[in-house]
């Protein structure tokens, strides 16, 4: 039937209508398939043995079941399952056909997630990003109660934007269970690093094949390394230093693919290391892994603070950052009480190395809706434009990828900040309109920061400092 419908004389209004009704259809169906999938389930449990309905119909298991009725695929098929238990076991429905235990009366203690799933049901949330918010958040430990879990799942939605893929949800659902959860935070990093390793092996035609796979620092290391040397082709910002700026094209003028630039660009590492010669590769530049870290975690007194790698979410422990400050140190940043970086100087015409560690710090990579870039890809865009009496002021800085960056500056957009706002959270004041072209009604659309410091609860109560290490 799709096959049929012939959208090329769509316009481009009713084309995107059409993609958010298509969308709204797409979660209610999803919701259905779940709900449908958790009856086979329930219907096919193991101690119904072969008279289970999925056994009884010839499938090895419910998924099976599901992935052969549906036509999706088996880990689509387990993840339909799960979230359909989890919408019937935040919210029971009767069951006619089964009889019920009249002699228990225990109370039945509904699950952590009985708020968000209710909030599912109706439509508040779609079911990926419920899939992303519960599986990020966990279950609960000894030491993670499911009140805690709830809690952290509405600070989570209080953040929620509404342009937030499901990868944005689960990382800063990562974040938040890391600080409910100082002790898991230890023991993910040293599980991460033991499934840390290489493969490196020759084929018969003489081809040298690698594949690997790192924890998330060292991880960061190598793909900051790579991204010093492919940026001008995946979307790094622009340079302004001449020689820099010639090295950029020839980058963007290559003819080879980005995965054969990325694999040139391996070999040209390892020579340089071979030859402890970074500067031939990398010039004045050196990868870095950044991490920020609130002072209030600095200084708890049981020593179990946690940090944050730069742009990922990803929680690190204490003495990951201590063994990071000895090779390189740290740089302040001042967070007032509502999240803002404090000024840190504007009288410069581009925006200085300390202000830059604050709007990362807050910020956290591209505020563009629905957009993903690190800080490392950004560039600092002047709300109001210097030349028409703008001041570098840190409160009038946004980050920007250069994609980003330069659609604002050619086709119309603009960003404005609230200052008359009474809203508490600094993120809440800064707004995208759209031009007439993108948008007849220009309807403007929230700024979406990401920072790390953005988790941690303790900024609500006063200012705090945040911290960056760097490892070069």
């Amino acid at each position: 039937m799709c096959a049929s419908v012939n959208l090329s004389g769509a316009s481009g209004d009713e084309l995107k209508t059409l993609m958010r009704l298509a969308s709204v259809v797409k979660n209610a169906t999803d919701r259905v398939l779940a709900l449908g999938a958790a009856e086979i389930h329930q219907r096919s449990r193991r101690e119904l043995g072969p008279a289970g309905m999925a056994k009884a119909e010839g499938h090895v298991n419910p998924q099976n079941m599901i992935a052969l009725l549906t036509g999706c695929s088996r880990s689509e098929a387990k993840k339909l399952d799960g979230l359909g238990r989890s919408i019937m076991q935040a919210v029971p429905l009767p069951r006619p056909n089964e009889a019920s235990d009249a002699s228990d009366d225990s109370p039945v203690t509904p699950p952590w997630h009985a708020a968000i799933s209710a909030r599912m049901i109706a439509g508040e949330i779609t079911p990926d990003r419920f899939e992303a918010l519960h599986s990020g958040l966990g279950e609960p430990t000894a030491q993670v109660s499911a009140a805690d879990l709830a809690a952290a799942a509405q600070q989570v939605l209080s953040f929620l934007h509404p342009e937030d893929l499901p990868e944005t949800v689960y990382r800063d659902s990562r974040a938040a269970r890391a600080l409910i959860d100082r002790e898991g935070v230890a023991e993910r990093e040293n599980e991460q690093y033991t499934r840390q390793q290489a493969k490196v092996w020759r084929d018969r035609e003489g081809m040298v094949h690698l594949s690997a796979v790192f924890a998330p620092e060292d991880g960061t290391f190598v793909k900051s390394a790579l991204d010093l040397l492919l940026g001008p082709r995946i979307g790094g910002p622009r340079l302004a230093d001449k020689k820099a700026m010639a090295q950029s094209q020839l980058v963007q003028d290559d003819p080879r693919t980005i995965e054969q630039l990325t694999a040139g660009a391996l070999v040209a590492l390892v020579r340089a290391g071979a030859a402890v010669e970074h500067g031939a590769v990398l010039a004045k530049k050196r990868p870095a892994v950044q991490i920020v870290v609130t002072a209030s975690e600095l200084t708890r007194p049981d020593g179990d603070g946690i940090a944050f790698i730069e742009g990922t979410g990803i929680a690190v422990t204490m003495k990951t950052v201590d063994r990071l400050v000895c090779d390189t140190g740290y740089q302040p940043v001042v967070i007032s009480a509502d999240g803002s970086p404090l000024d840190l100087g504007r009288e410069h015409r581009l925006f200085q190395p300390a202000q830059r560690l604050a709007l990362n710090a807050v910020q956290g990579g591209c505020v563009w809706p629905g957009c993903e870039k690190p800080p490392s890809f950004c560039e600092i865009h002047h709300i109001e434009h210097w030349h028409t009496g703008g001041k570098t002021d840190i409160h009038d800085g946004v980050l920007l990828c250069k994609h980003h960056h330069l659609l604002l500056h050619s086709n119309g957009w603009r960003i404005h900040r609230d200052a008359s706002s009474a809203d508490d959270r600094y993120e809440n004041r800064y707004w995208l309109t759209p031009p007439r072209s993108a948008d007849p009604r220009q309807r403007p659309r929230r700024l979406r920061f990401s920072g790390a410091v953005r988790h941690n609860p303790s900024l609500s109560a006063g200012a705090a400092h945040a911290v960056k290490r760097r490892r070069a």
